[in-house]
Formats: structure tokens, sequence, C-alpha cells
């Protein structure tokens, strides 16, 4: 698959792509005073049909494009169903809670931002860190996916590739805000879509039929022809789980959109639309990777890489040309959740780090200046992170998961049991991150799928425990036992 396009045709694409892009986003721009309102929630009037599609391709980030056909050809139909149901059910979950928040704080920004209004300093600053360091991280895995297929696509370096994802990226977020990163989301996830209709069922035929698809239904393996196989439901399932279930409440993409609707009444009905979309992505590259499973058809396939499954087998089945709009799919989905980043990134630094109030600062643009320059620091600062010298996207990884859990069941718990006191949501969040964050990255490198298990379950159980315990005792009292057996 090395080197299907010249060097040469590689910049021409990233050329005419950015030059498609910036053009919406300059569109996105008429009739709108780029004020804080306009550039970080696009007006808060964006209604179903887009802010669905927004939601939707903003979720289909690297994992998804590449992880569920990488499930399909290592674990068959157990890996994929163990990845596919909670990418599909956090969505879900994230629309009640998304709902419940603009109740609580209907004019909010971010969840730092809800959560500083019920405690305190201290607790704003560790989800603050929190959600600035996913959205940094996240930026590079996006980053090293994008520019490692590129480069090996086109024999253009690494550098380059990532050096010109992040100038298009940067260049129409910059120029629109979340408006126009939700009008090329629109063309983004209608690319997708369309090449998938396109690629998917002349893949399936050119591989013999869904006979070939059936082959390879157990994956390489040969142990996942049970959807509910116990062994991958539980090294794979239980940490994917818990780390997507708790993805997007820890993602201020998701909460950048939920509070961009123009009503209440919107929310569910967006998250399940862009629940019901999104899933549509893995499954359908799915049926790549079961293909690439079966020997009859695979035998002579140079597979170097499962993570790259996906464009192999488009390589291998199809005409360049089909590899090419495979292509520009996976493009599209990476690019997408780029600007997106981006767009997070700048309301956490306008509303959370710099705190600038309404007022002659919104009117004056100051709002929208930092703004500005906090998307142009992560990606900086991201860019940076992917040039390092034998960085890996599972590195990366590792600190997006271990950035997830922790905040969640705090979280919950605010909106819909009652604010406890700041110690005790700052000592469960802080606790469950020391403690659960290193037994889950050990487990990962050592390879021992126990303590992967138990990396991932702990901030749970821990923060839990803080939270439900904790906040019934009165800390002033020395005998906290007999206190808390009273109460």
């Amino acid at each position: 698959m090395e080197n299907v396009f010249t060097p040469s045709q590689g910049i021409i694409g990233l050329a005419l792509y950015g030059v498609v892009m910036i053009s919406l986003a300059l569109w996105s721009r008429r009739n709108h005073t780029q004020d804080k309102i306009e550039f970080l929630l696009a007006g808060r009037n964006v209604g179903i049909l887009f802010g669905a599609m927004s939601a939707a391709v903003s979720w289909v980030w690297a994992p998804a494009l590449f992880v569920g056909a990488q499930k399909a050809y290592e674990q068959g139909i157990a890996g994929l169903f163990a990845f596919c149901f909670p990418n599909f059910l956090a969505l879900i979950i994230f629309s009640i809670i998304a709902l419940k928040a603009r109740k609580i704080f209907p004019q909010g920004f971010t969840l730092p931002q809800l959560m500083k209004d019920k405690y305190d300093g201290k607790v704003h600053k560790l989800y603050l860190t929190q959600f600035l360091g996913l959205q940094t991280v996240s930026f590079s895995i996006q980053l090293l996916a994008g520019s490692t297929l590129i480069s090996l696509l086109t024999g253009l370096s690494f550098s380059m590739v990532g050096v010109g994802l992040v100038v298009i990226a940067l260049s129409y977020s910059l120029i629109g805000g979340l408006r126009a990163s939700i009008i090329t989301d629109l063309l983004q996830m209608t690319l997708i879509l369309g090449v998938i209709i396109a690629v998917i069922p002349s893949s399936i035929n050119s591989a013999g039929g869904f006979e070939a698809v059936i082959g390879g239904l157990s994956g390489v393996s040969g142990i996942g022809g049970n959807i509910l196989d116990p062994w991958i439901l539980y090294s794979f399932g239980i940490p994917v789980a818990i780390a997507l279930i708790t993805g997007p409440v820890s993602d201020q993409m998701q909460w950048q959109r939920a509070y961009a609707l123009g009503s209440d009444k919107n929310v569910v009905k967006t998250f399940i639309l862009a629940a019901c979309l999104f899933i549509l992505v893995p499954l359908s590259l799915s049926t790549l990777g079961f293909i690439a499973a079966n020997p009859d058809v695979s035998a002579a396939w140079n597979i170097t890489s499962a993570q790259m499954v996906g464009p192999i087998a488009v390589s291998n089945l199809l005409p360049d040309i089909m590899l090419l709009a495979f292509s520009v799919m996976l493009l599209s989905g990476l690019t997408s959740t780029l600007d997106s980043i981006l767009c997070a990134v700048s309301s956490l630094v306008a509303v959370d780090v710099f705190n600038e109030h309404d007022g002659e600062s919104n009117r004056n643009g100051r709002n929208v200046l930092i703004a500005r320059l906090g998307m142009l620091g992560v990606a900086i600062v991201g860019l940076s992170m992917a040039l390092i010298p034998e960085i890996k996207i599972i590195h990366l990884w590792f600190f997006a998961t271990t950035f997830r859990a922790p905040s969640f069941i705090p979280t919950i718990l605010t909106m819909f049991w009652k604010p406890m006191k700041s110690n005790v949501v700052f000592w469960s969040i802080l606790l469950a991150f020391l403690i659960g964050g290193p037994t889950y990255v050990i487990g990962t490198i050592i390879g021992n799928p126990h303590m992967v298990v138990a990396g991932s379950v702990l901030p749970i159980i821990i923060s839990t425990s803080i939270c439900l315990l904790w906040s019934r005792i009165k800390t002033t009292n020395p005998n906290i036992i007999k206190t808390f057996i009273k109460a």
C-alpha cells in the first residue's frame, strides 16, 4: 500500500481539501457578528440535524476509524461488539447528563464552569486541568493517525503532513469558530457516509460476497465467534466501556455542542440521532476487518499493521481511485475532530482560564481574541507532542484514557443527587487519577490484562466510595466512625 500516490499528488490533495474547508468557514461567517456567543457557541441556535451531524463526526476520531476494523480483524464479532456498543451508548448517556446540565446552568459554556459555580476554585482548576489535558492529548492522537496514513500513502514526510493538517484545521477554525466547525462537520460527515456507501459494498463484492465477510467473523485469533466471549468482554470490553462511556462527559467537544443547541427539548433527540449516525461508521468499516481475517481472501496480502487493516483491505480489493476516496473519508473524520478540539479549547481558555465577563470585553472582541489564541496554543503543543520521536498512538491513548474516568461519578452525583463538599469532590477525583491512572498504564505496558481492568475500574470505585461515604461524614467530629454510623 505504500506510496500509492506521489508526494505532489498528496500536496495537491491536502491543498484542495483545505481550500474547500476554508471556503465553507468564510461562507458560514456571513450575516454573523463574531462576538463571544457566536464564536464559542454558534449563537446558541444550532438545530437538531446540524447538531447531530456535528456531534457524530466529532465522536468519529481515530479509534472509530481504525479500531473497529482492527478489532473485527483480531477478535471477530466479540471484539467489534465490545468496541461498538459502549461507543453507541456513550452519546445516549451523555444526552441525559447534558440536558440536566443545561437546566441547572442554562447560560453555561463548559462543564468546568458549572463545577466552579457549585464548588470552589481548586475543584474548578482540577476539572480544567483534566479537560485541557484530554483535549491536547486527543489533538496529538488525531495528528499521529492522520499524518501516519497520509505519509504512508503519498511518501510525504510525517512532519510535513502534520504541519499541513494543523494549518488546515487551524485556518478555518480561527475564521468562524464553532459555527465553521459545525458547517464543515456537515460536509465531512456527508463525505464519510458517502464513501462508506461507495467503498464497502464494492469491497464485499470484490472479495466474493458476504461469504467472505462471514468467513472472518471469528477474527484471525479464531476466538471471537461468540459475540459475548467472556475473556474478550473482560479483558477488552470492561476497559473500553469505561473509557468510552465516561468520554463525552470529560470532553468539552460534546459539552460545547450541547450548549450550542437552540432548545432543551432538542438535546436528547440530537445526541440519539448522533449516536445512530456515528455507529454506522465503525460497523461499516468492520466488514473490511472481517474480510481481512478470512484466509481464503487475504492469504496473499501483506498486513503489516492491524491498525491499518481497513486501508490495506481497500488497496487490495479496489482500484486506486477508491483508495483515494477512502483516504478522503479518513481525512474528513480526523480533521473534523481536530477542528472540534480547537473550538473546545477556545471555550475553555476564554471562559475558564481568563474568565472574561460579558460586557465591553465582549463587544470589543477581547473574548474572541483570547479564544483564538487558545486555539493556536493547543495546536502548537499538540503538534509538538505528535512530532516527538518514537511517540506512538498507544502512548498518548494511555494518557487520554486516564484523564476520562476520575471525574465521571462526581459529575453525575452533582447533577442528579446533590452538591457535595468541595474537598470531597477534589480528593475523589485526584485520588482516582493518581491510583487508577498508573495502574492502567503499567498494566498496558507490561501486557497484564488484569491490571488494565483494575486500572479502568479503580477510578470509578475510588471516586464513588469517597463521594458517597465521605460526603456524609462530619470531618470536624474527631469520632468519625460514630458520626458516620449515626448518620
